[in-house]
């Protein structure tokens, strides 16, 4: 099964529509109680306590760039063999069937692989491990 195949996960971010690869993605919860992690860049909102693993969590919208918004709904947990880090979104809106996909040529936006086209229009498909790429540069000048 290709990476593909597997679908994906659309979610906002200051309206904008975007998306992660399913195979990038551990879990999609409620925000959760999170603690401080001194010294981080303001993006970071803390760190939770995520199976027993402590999982840095980021304002994905402050990350990229976006304004930041207060009302973040849900926060998606990336894979941990990628990276202990989650992203607090808007909303979660659906889950794609790549059935009902296509891909073009990536925008100009930080961490992005593709534009999906879909039935209800455009997303962004950020990649989760480009993120957590930039994110530990971000930590480690």
């Amino acid at each position: 099964m290709t990476q593909q195949q597997q679908g994906y996960l659309l979610f906002t971010l200051q309206g904008r529509r975007f998306a992660v690869n399913l195979l990038q993605v551990a879990e999609v919860d409620e925000p959760p109680l999170t603690r401080p992690i001194p010294g981080s860049p303001s993006c970071y909102v803390g760190a939770m306590n995520f199976h027993d693993t402590i999982v840095a969590v980021m304002d994905l919208a402050a990350f990229l760039g976006l304004p930041s918004y207060h009302d973040l709904e849900k926060v998606i947990v990336a894979d941990p063999r990628i990276a202990s880090l989650a992203f607090l979104v808007e909303r979660v809106l659906k889950i794609a069937p790549p059935d009902q996909v296509t891909l073009d040529e990536a925008p100009d936006v930080p961490c992005a692989s593709a534009v999906l086209h879909l039935p209800e229009g455009e997303c962004i498909l950020l990649d989760v491990a480009a993120i957590a790429q930039l994110a530990a540069e971000t930590i480690n000048p």
